[in-house]
Formats: C-alpha cells, sequence, structure tokens
C-alpha cells in the first residue's frame, strides 16, 4: 500500500514540477485553444465556405434566353440604362453617331476582362442583329451600320455580351446549368468578389413556385402576386415591389364593330371605379425623362360615361354584351371591371384565358415597357404585337419620328404629344402599376 502512495505522490510531483517549469508554455496553449475554438469556424466560414441563397422564380427560360436579372449578374452590355431612361456607358467608354443615326462606333474602356481571364476586345462583341452590319475597327473600336436611322439603339445595345458557355464580364460567374434541351432548370452563380453562390430555380407556375417555397426548396419567392398566405408566417418576410416597367391595361380590339367608335371606349373607361394606389395613366414609364403625366386621367364618372354611351352611334343589343378576357392572375381585376360595367348597363361576361394570342373582344394583360420611350412595335398600324389593330395616322407619324429623332428634347416633345394622343383615342385603358412580392426567410 506504501509503494502504490509513493507512486501517486511522485506522479504528483513530477506534474507539478513539469508544470513549474513550462506554466507559460501550457498558459499559451490553453488560450491558443480557446481561439482556435472561435475563430476556425469564422475564418472557414470567410474563406473556404460559400454562403448560398436558393432563389425561385416562375418562369420558362432557355440557354440562349435567360432570366434578363440573372445575365445582368452575369455580364454587362456597351451601354446601361439609368432609371430614368437615359442610356450610360457601361463597357463603351464613348460612342459616335454618323450619317444621321444610320452609323454608330463604340470604344471600349481599357482593362476589361472575361471571367476567364482574357481581356474583352472588339471582335469578342457578338450581338445577334438580323438587319444590322457589324465591322471591328481595332481592338477597342466596333461600328454597328443600321438601313434606317433608329434612335434607341443605343438601348438596345444595353443586353449583356457572353462567350460560349455563358461567360461573362460581371460579378457572378455560372458554376452549373441544369437543363433538359433548351429549357434551363437551375442556374448556380458563385460570385467573383465574395464567398457567395447564388441558386436560381425556374417553376411553371406561381402555385408551383409557392410550394417550393413551403417545403424549403428554396430560401426566397420572386414575383409572387398573391402572398397573403404568407403573412401569419414566423421568420418570413414580404417585400413589396412596384414593377413601373410594367403596366395591367384593358385592350379593345379596334377592328370588332363594337369597340370602333371613339366614345365607346371613352364611356367605357370613365365607367371603371380606378381604386389601385399605383395608377398607370400612359404605356410609359412614369420615371422615364419621356413620361407625360398631363394626360386625360379617366377619373371614375359615372354620368360622363353614361352621356358619351349615349352619343356611341354603336346600334343593337350585342353592343351591349362585352365578352371580357384575361388570364387567372388578373382575376379580381377582372370581376371589378365587370361590376363596374354592369352599373353602366352592359353585360360582361369574364372568359379565362392560358395564352394572348387567342382572339378577344377586350383583353385584360400586363404588359412590359421597355427603357426606351420608343413604342413603335406595340402601337403602330403595321406591327404584330399592336393586340388592338388601332389605325391612327397621327400615331403612326410621330412614332415614326420619334425613332428617327435624336435630339432628346425634340424627342420628348414627339413622345409628350404620342402619349397624349393615345390617351385620347383609348383603344386601351391603362389601369395601374403591378405591385409584386418577394417572400424570404428570415
Amino acid at each position: 500500500m506504501k509503494k502504490f502512495f509513493k507512486k501517486i505522490r511522485f506522479s504528483f510531483l513530477l506534474v507539478s514540477a513539469f508544470f513549474k517549469k513550462h506554466q507559460k508554455l501550457i498558459f499559451l496553449g490553453f488560450l491558443l485553444g480557446l481561439l482556435s475554438y472561435w475563430s476556425i469556424p469564422k475564418i472557414y466560414k470567410k474563406f473556404f465556405f460559400y454562403r448560398g441563397e436558393r432563389i425561385g422564380y416562375v418562369g420558362k427560360f432557355t440557354y440562349e434566353t435567360p432570366l434578363l436579372e440573372i445575365q445582368e449578374k452575369i455580364s454587362m452590355g456597351l451601354t446601361t440604362i439609368s432609371p430614368d431612361g437615359r442610356v450610360l456607358p457601361q463597357l463603351a467608354q464613348s460612342w459616335e453617331i454618323n450619317k444621321e443615326g444610320r452609323e454608330y462606333i463604340f470604344t471600349l474602356k481599357d482593362n476589361l476582362f472575361w471571367q476567364d481571364g482574357k481581356p474583352l476586345k472588339a471582335q469578342d462583341i457578338n450581338y445577334k442583329f438580323s438587319d444590322v452590319t457589324t465591322k471591328v475597327l481595332d481592338e477597342k473600336r466596333i461600328k454597328f451600320e443600321l438601313k434606317e436611322p433608329f434612335s434607341p439603339f443605343l438601348s438596345v445595345v444595353s443586353q449583356p455580351i457572353f462567350k460560349k458557355g455563358m461567360v461573362g464580364i460581371g460579378e457572378y460567374k455560372v458554376k452549373k446549368i441544369k437543363r433538359s434541351g433548351e429549357v434551363i432548370h437551375q442556374i448556380y452563380l458563385v460570385s467573383l468578389k465574395e464567398r457567395k453562390k447564388l441558386i436560381f430555380k425556374f417553376y411553371p407556375t406561381e402555385a408551383a413556385l409557392k410550394t417550393a417555397f413551403k417545403l424549403g426548396e428554396i430560401d426566397t419567392a420572386v414575383g409572387i402576386t398573391q402572398p397573403e398566405e404568407f403573412s401569419s408566417w414566423p421568420r418570413v418576410k414580404i417585400t413589396p415591389e412596384v414593377k413601373y416597367n410594367r403596366f395591367v391595361a384593358l385592350f379593345f380590339n379596334t377592328q370588332n364593330p363594337k369597340f370602333s367608335e371613339k366614345p365607346f371606349r371613352q364611356a367605357l373607361a370613365y365607367a371603371i371605379q380606378k381604386k389601385w394606389s399605383y395608377r398607370a395613366l400612359t404605356p410609359i414609364n412614369p420615371y422615364s425623362w419621356a413620361y407625360n403625366p398631363n394626360v386625360k386621367p379617366y377619373n371614375f364618372d359615372s354620368e360622363n360615361a353614361k352621356k358619351l354611351l349615349e352619343k356611341t352611334k354603336t346600334s343593337g343589343e350585342k353592343a351591349k354584351e362585352i365578352e371580357l378576357s384575361t388570364i387567372s392572375s388578373l382575376i379580381q381585376t377582372a370581376e371589378q371591371i365587370k361590376k363596374d360595367w354592369e352599373n353602366l348597363g352592359i353585360e360582361c361576361k369574364i372568359k379565362i384565358i392560358n395564352n394572348l394570342d387567342e382572339p378577344f373582344e377586350v383583353i385584360l394583360a400586363s404588359q412590359e415597357i421597355p427603357p426606351d420611350p420608343d413604342q413603335y412595335i406595340f402601337w403602330h398600324s403595321t406591327q404584330e404585337l399592336n393586340i388592338t389593330r388601332y389605325k391612327n395616322p397621327k400615331i403612326d407619324k410621330l412614332l415614326e419620328e420619334g425613332r428617327k429623332t435624336f435630339d432628346e428634347a425634340k424627342r420628348k416633345e414627339i413622345y409628350l404629344d404620342f402619349q397624349k394622343s393615345l390617351v385620347e383615342e383609348a383603344p386601351a385603358i391603362f389601369l395601374y402599376h403591378p405591385v409584386v412580392y418577394t417572400i424570404s426567410k428570415i
């Protein structure tokens, strides 16, 4: 037993002597251990761990035409567009416009590199224009020759450029794409500036997008129109955004005899109670330099609507019946309009359609607003995208002059007149700028 206690005493003395001799080293090791315990995870996250966010959208996008918001994260265009619609330099440091607007020469900025490390050269600019001749002047300059003067061309070349494999010049680099044929299902992006990755997923409908969010497949759902079911969810943030680059309107088929007369269309406009917070008065973005706020607003006026209805020459019982076509996401707005028109004495039937190519009498739809005020393709009588089929020589002439005029002050005068004339003629009733919501986990 004595031997056992002697061994314990000897071991204790040995440890004590060792501690006294190396106590500073032991204490330092203890501190380093604590420091490592707290700092190593942070260092790992900073230098080795990619913070990821899974973002869902509704839409069908192809390998050739991915979502513009994603394109702009990956690359850049020769120009960029400011919030008020003005053109600013981006990859190009300057440009010249010659031959009365039929020739554009762009000079690239210095020290621009693709994400593969290779320098950007003029011969890399690969816009696919069907009616534009492209000529590389040297490594820094590129020339585009157009058949006709076209003042919106500077906004056209704001489209981001890419090399094969979606290699761009922007902050985010494509790491992986999941697709079926040309249709993209997922895109993985990695930031070149910070340890961050973005995973974009695409869904066919809003219902499918919401389900994905509920199941935890995504962290953020973008472009939701009806977020009410998430308002009571804990740790969920709902962020509204007014889409001023889009409007909701009623488009009349002016080739239908019912809607050939302006007083009848105006009567229908005045009959609608416009209680929306973000009214759309014209087809141009209200923040655009060319926007005209001084147009006829068609505020609700039932008496004026009745007077105009009496003036119309449209005869027969068929004129008192309207079929209103729309998509399912706008059904609530359609129901309100139906009620207002029926208060005017006009029977209204709502028809749900799957696409905008179906024949219609009046259609309630949403339309994108281009960054340039040029509205030629939507309202000129020769254009297929003019779904109202409205023909007006004055409006046609204004649209033709607007895209051939390069002086901003003169262009503004043209588009102010265009908006005033179009709204007065009422081939469409402009209603509101839609609000969409981003739902994200906190």
